[in-house]
């Protein structure tokens, strides 16, 4: 556990709502980056919604307990964030874009048996859409990420349909 830092009930409520509507915006840019194909940018943007989110989740969390603290941790960490935000959220949102390779007799074969490639948007990949890396095991530059502009606007869509949903009322319970 971390340090704790005092902060009023008021000061959890307002941090929420500006938490939910920095997400919000977050998710316009998103979907204005998506139309222009920008879509390493989208993924990051989509990024720093869900962290925004997560902060709402967990100040929502220390509201309902009636603390009056929040963890130092909570500026400092992303995993914090992200975590909170998937305890609401749907797990599939962290997939942006997966290809499975099938073949046209897949009635003939078990579920799953042919491999797959994925995507997941997680603490230790949130750089990547932007930053050139050298991948050891294929001895390439890498830059980028793989993200399906359709899955994209599908993450948009739900994280909206979340935020507008939550509530962060003293005597709600812990779901969205």
């Amino acid at each position: 556990m971390s340090k704790e830092i005092k902060i009023s009930q008021n000061k959890l409520r307002d941090g929420i709502a500006i938490s939910l509507d920095n997400s919000l915006k977050h998710l316009d840019g998103v979907e204005a980056l998506i139309e222009k194909g920008f879509l390493d940018c989208a993924v990051i943007l989509i990024w720093f919604a869900i962290e925004e989110f997560g902060r709402a989740v967990y100040l929502r969390e220390r509201l309902q307990k009636g603390l009056e603290t929040i963890e130092e941790s909570l500026e400092k960490s992303h995993k914090l964030k992200y975590d909170k935000a998937f305890s609401v959220l749907p797990e599939n949102l962290k997939i942006i874009w997966f290809r499975s390779f099938q073949p046209l007799l897949v009635p003939l074969f078990p579920l799953n048996f042919f491999p797959h490639k994925k995507e997941i948007l997680s603490p230790s990949t949130r750089l990547r859409p932007v930053y050139l890396h050298f991948d050891e095991k294929t001895q390439m530059w890498q830059s980028g990420i793989k993200a399906d502009k359709e899955k994209l606007k599908k993450i948009v869509s739900i994280m909206k349909e979340y935020i507008v949903k939550f509530d962060f009322k003293e005597n709600n319970s812990p779901t969205g």
